[in-house]
């Protein structure tokens, strides 16, 4: 874990331990009429701290007891399993290139967390994204988690993030204070909006506070501003 820092897991009593519960509580209220199961993350940039949060809000919601999966869909630069210290052989790419059932694919992390790791890099991820293999894959793992967490690439690299969001029930846009572009992030949100995207708020990280704890603080708003 030494690249990145799952702060949930090491010292779940922080104060930005207390920030993540915030957001899964306000993430698990966005829509008291639609159960939310499948969420992904993406942002602007990449170093935004879209990774971090991920690996954080999956961590959260493992320790609720609640079936959690992380997945890391950045097939051009996957590095998810960089956190646990992992190979990154088999899962996703390995299930869509081989005739392995899903559950081959996926790793433990404890009791109450799984992750599905990119795996070896393919040619065309756009094409192995709108697979039908990619749509059974969801379809089978939403029948065996409670809740499913998505790293997704930045948005202004690729349109990969605007292509998983709609296998998700919502999407949550990571920007980072003082270095992202305010009107190309404003851009991206517009684009995923239009292609279906369901975007229920935004995280804003590296804020600085007085108070500040591990040089970062996390913020989070909802609605359509």
């Amino acid at each position: 874990m030494a690249q990145y820092n799952i702060i949930s897991e090491y010292d779940p009593h922080s104060s930005v331990t207390e920030q993540y519960r915030k957001l899964r509580t306000n993430i698990d209220y966005s829509n008291l009429d639609k159960e939310i199961k499948v969420i992904n993350l993406t942002s602007t940039y990449p170093g935004e701290g879209k990774t971090v949060t991920t690996l954080n809000l999956a961590t959260v919601y493992s320790q609720t007891k609640q079936k959690t999966l992380l997945i890391d869909l950045d097939l051009r630069k996957p590095k998810m399993h960089r956190a646990f210290q992992l190979p990154n052989k088999g899962g996703v790419s390995g299930y869509v290139l081989n005739e392995h059932p899903i559950q081959d694919e996926i790793q433990t992390i404890h009791d109450h967390l799984d992750i599905l790791v990119a795996g070896e890099k393919v040619p065309f991820p756009a094409e192995v994204l709108v697979s039908n293999k990619i749509k059974k894959m969801f379809e089978e793992l939403r029948g065996m988690y409670d809740r499913i967490i998505i790293d997704c690439p930045p948005m202004t690299a690729v349109a990969d993030a605007t292509i998983i969001s709609n296998y998700c029930d919502a999407t949550m846009f990571v920007i980072a204070s003082r270095h992202t572009n305010r009107d190309v992030a404003k851009g991206c949100i517009k684009d995923l909006k239009e292609n279906g995207g369901n975007i229920i708020g935004a995280v804003l990280t590296r804020v600085q506070r007085r108070d500040q704890y591990y040089g970062m603080e996390y913020y989070y708003y909802y609605g359509n501003e």
